[in-house]
This record gives C-alpha cells, sequence and structure tokens, in this order.
C-alpha cells in the first residue's frame, strides 16, 4: 500500500472510475489533490488542494478514491535523511 499522506498527488483515473467520479472530478485529464490518509480502500483526498484554508474548527471535505479507479498517481517523494551519527572511539592525544 502507498502511503502519500500529506501530499498533492496527480491522479489519472480508470476508465471505470472516470465514470463513477463523473461530475465530481474533471471530465478529461489528471487532477490534482491533498491526499489526508491512505488505507486498503485507497486515498481519502480533498479535492481542493490549492484552496483557501478552514478554519480549526470547521469540516475539511474529502473524497475516497478507490484504489481500483486509479490508472496512475504521482506525487513527489524524498527520502527521510537519517541524523549522523558521532564517530564511536576515543578522543584526545
Amino acid at each position: 500500500m502507498i502511503d502519500a499522506s500529506g501530499r498533492i498527488a496527480e491522479f489519472y483515473l480508470s476508465a471505470e472510475g472516470r465514470k463513477v467520479l463523473r461530475g465530481l472530478v474533471p471530465a478529461r485529464g489528471p487532477f490534482e489533490a491533498l491526499v489526508i490518509a491512505t488505507d486498503e480502500l485507497g486515498p481519502l483526498v480533498r479535492v481542493a488542494a490549492h484552496g483557501p484554508g478552514t478554519e480549526a474548527d470547521e469540516g475539511v471535505p474529502v473524497m475516497l478514491l478507490r484504489w481500483d479507479y486509479i490508472g496512475t498517481m504521482t506525487f513527489t517523494y524524498q527520502r527521510e535523511v537519517e541524523p549522523a551519527r558521532a564517530p564511536i572511539g576515543f578522543g584526545g592525544t
């Protein structure tokens, strides 16, 4: 399972996904969405990823994209760099 939580992803839907989500996503081409969370069913996304923010006590409208509706999903992935460890040994001269 891919965990893209907290990332903006670009989704290319399968023919079935495009049909099922008609009216909720653009009629053609890919679309971007902020991935809120992922699980075995698919990613939970906020389609208006670049829209205005919400107040802390407001709800955030989200949509579940089933994995079988997604043809391709792309996002920027950056590995976490482990902190450098100090060398082990005896110092001094």
